[in-house]
């Protein structure tokens, strides 16, 4: 290893290190955990903690959760396919923004959240601020300006907020894009053929499609940009296919679940550009006049400064025009006014986002600049001089950085994230398969997949279509201020025949409501006991509610043998030939069998499973196969294959 490398693995662990004790990791899971304390049950127990970073909860609702789910059932030796605990049931690789694919990811799925988690985020940071180091250096960048390029991206204050999401797992490999894929335009090689394509699967595998649309396009253009004839793009092109190929276990079900979600009619969904005062953020980062997160655009006094001087030499460097165009982009996606809005609506995207990318455009401007500046010192008889300014706006901007960096995130020392409380504790005592109904904010949706309870809630950018369409039956599901994806007490349906079918055996209650099991029955003609109650809420049992698994059209019995995520076995015994039907959403990728031949599921999507059985006794199972995701492992084998023998053909 030269000298060189080594002072810059030196930097680059010492930049990690730098922003781990910033955003205090040595003092547990960089994570907004105590927002919890806003909500019961854990209110009482959590009561008078200090709330930071309140903007940052889907970590805590979302990504988290699936991670944890995710590693239990792979360190249960079943892959993670299937999340029960919300929405009646819904993809959980299919969900892009579990992001399972991404490596990035990988020690939270290896190890665990608590060992984990940080180690994820850390990750993102060394492998944005190695990757554009890189590809600064290939564009004949100086170290110092590679450093301060790799600053200016990896601990910006796009990178920075947005670094518990999925958002940043592709992010920090667009660099690599960027990389390879110059290359390739420009003379195509086995080796950035290979960089390519695991670059491509690294953004896709990332989870966040937005994020990865917009690399996509800037990669696409630069390639463009650096190829010289258009015979040039074929190389780049055939990279991209690769990684995506290799990325198609992860897209292909997402694409499936996409096809049957809410998102695909841009429910719930608003896209927005950033009002131009949110442009104090580049020099204000804790503005408190905008979003603390949708609006974080730092990049560092140093890099601002330094962008004219990178401008100033336009006329001798194409490339710059490239980047000072591709910075102009970006800026007028998240703050071009009702032109911006517009396509964002037709796109139904939040292209503001695009100000996670908006660095490396500065960043390279910035990097050009120093350089033309220690160039300038050298002509002068100073090159000391100039090397000591590049140091010392590398370092400036370090220090710029990590200082507001600590400002963004929470740290949660919580040994349990989750904890169970004694009114949870009942729920989870009963040994059968039932359904539980949180109203209001109660146990907002998600948490409890955290806790293995089956939810007819749930909280993603997709949500199943079909489900909630049919959920409406149980009442009316609406977000409010404090929580996503609620159920007030008397938006519940009347006579809660759906509530039966659906198998809902507790309700859970704020301790607050001074109504009860009693008015909630003479007002809704419910059938409600309160079984239990305490500072931590109270629990409504519903005397009403049908078994989860039941046999119908004929006497009979229905038993459960066996139930994880993807598999449940069901001993049946029917007088007359019947129906099966099991309380949980109908969804693409299920099967039936009877006695292991193929039987119909006679229930139309986000219904409750209905599988016709014969007189007698035999055993039906049902099995979440998506054949998107075998579909996705054979396209992966075949673009494996083909990156082989591309490696083959090409030159070294």
């Amino acid at each position: 290893m030269t000298l060189r490398r080594a002072a810059a693995l030196v930097a680059l662990a010492a930049l990690a290190a730098a922003l781990a004790l910033r955003l205090r990791m040595p003092e547990g899971l960089v994570l907004s955990n105590g927002i919890k304390s806003r909500f019961w049950p854990w209110a009482p127990g959590m009561a008078g903690r200090a709330l930071e970073a309140p903007a940052l909860t889907d970590p805590v609702l979302q990504f988290v959760p699936w991670l944890a789910l995710a590693h239990h059932e792979i360190r249960e030796g079943r892959l993670p396919l299937w999340n029960p605990y919300q929405d009646g049931g819904v993809p959980l690789l299919g969900n892009g923004q579990s992001a399972l694919g991404s490596p990035l990811a990988w020690p939270a799925l290896a190890l665990g959240i608590d060992k984990g988690w940080n180690l994820s985020l850390l990750l993102r940071v060394i492998l944005a601020a190695a990757a554009t180091f890189l590809w600064l250096r290939d564009r004949g960048r100086s170290p110092e300006a590679a450093a301060l390029g790799a600053v200016a991206f990896a601990v910006s204050g796009p990178f920075v907020a947005w670094l518990e999401h999925p958002h940043t797992l592709a992010a920090a490999g667009v660099p690599l894009l960027l990389l390879f894929g110059g290359r390739l335009a420009e003379r195509p090689a086995r080796r950035d053929l290979a960089g390519l394509a695991l670059a491509t699967y690294l953004v896709l595998a990332g989870g966040h499609p937005e994020t990865a649309l917009l690399a996509a396009v800037l990669a696409a253009a630069y390639a463009f940009f650096r190829a010289d004839r258009p015979a040039g793009l074929l190389a780049p092109a055939s990279g991209a296919l690769l990684g995506a190929g290799l990325a198609a276990p992860f897209l292909f079900p997402f694409l499936s679940y996409f096809a049957a979600s809410a998102a695909r009619l841009g429910y719930a969904r608003h896209p927005f550009v950033l009002p131009a005062s949110a442009l104090v953020r580049f020099v204000l980062p804790s503005d408190p006049g905008s979003n603390p997160i949708e609006a974080a655009a730092t990049v560092s006094l140093a890099v601002l400064v330094l962008v004219p001087f990178g401008l100033a030499g336009i006329r001798r460097d194409r490339e710059r025009i490239f980047w000072a165009t591709a910075a102009a982009a970006l800026l007028f996606l998240a703050y071009g006014g009702g032109a911006a809005q517009a396509v964002a609506n037709a796109a139904d995207a939040y292209f503001s986002r695009g100000l996670l990318l908006l660095p490396l455009a500065l960043g390279f401007l910035a990097a050009a600049g120093l350089d033309d500046l220690a160039a300038r010192a050298t002509a002068a008889g100073r090159p000391g001089a100039g090397r000591a300014l590049s140091l010392g706006l590398v370092l400036a901007a370090a220090a710029e950085l990590l200082a507001f960096a600590g400002g963004v995130h929470a740290v949660s020392r919580d040994a349990v994230l989750t904890p169970e409380t004694p009114v949870i504790a009942r729920v989870r005592s009963d040994p059968g398969d039932w359904r539980i109904l949180p109203l209001h904010s109660f146990l907002p949706a998600n948490t409890a997949t955290d806790l293995a309870l089956d939810d007819l809630r749930g909280y993603d950018a997709l949500g199943p279509l079909a489900f909630r369409a049919a959920r409406e039956e149980i009442g009316r599901f609406r977000n409010v201020p404090s929580a996503v994806d609620v159920l007030e007490p008397w938006d519940l349906a009347p006579g809660g025949a759906a509530l039966d079918s659906w198998s809902v055996k507790y309700i859970l209650l704020h301790p607050q409501f001074r109504f009860g099991a009693a008015d909630l029955n003479a007002r809704l003609g419910l059938d409600l006991e309160e079984i239990a109650a305490g500072p931590d809420g109270r629990l409504l049992v519903n005397r009403r509610a049908k078994p989860r698994v039941r046999l119908e059209g004929a006497s009979g019995s229905a038993r459960l043998t066996a139930r994880v995520p993807t598999l449940w076995r069901v001993a049946v015994d029917a007088a007359a030939p019947a129906t099966l039907v099991v309380a949980n959403a109908t969804f693409p990728g299920w099967r039936a069998t009877v006695d292991g031949t193929e039987a119909r599921i006679a229930s139309p999507e986000g219904r409750p499973f209905a599988v016709p059985v014969p007189a007698g006794a035999h055993e039906v199972v049902l099995e979440y196969r998506p054949l998107s995701f075998r579909l996705g492992l054979a396209c992966a084998a075949i673009a494996l294959l083909g990156l082989v023998l591309a490696l083959r053909l090409l030159p070294p």
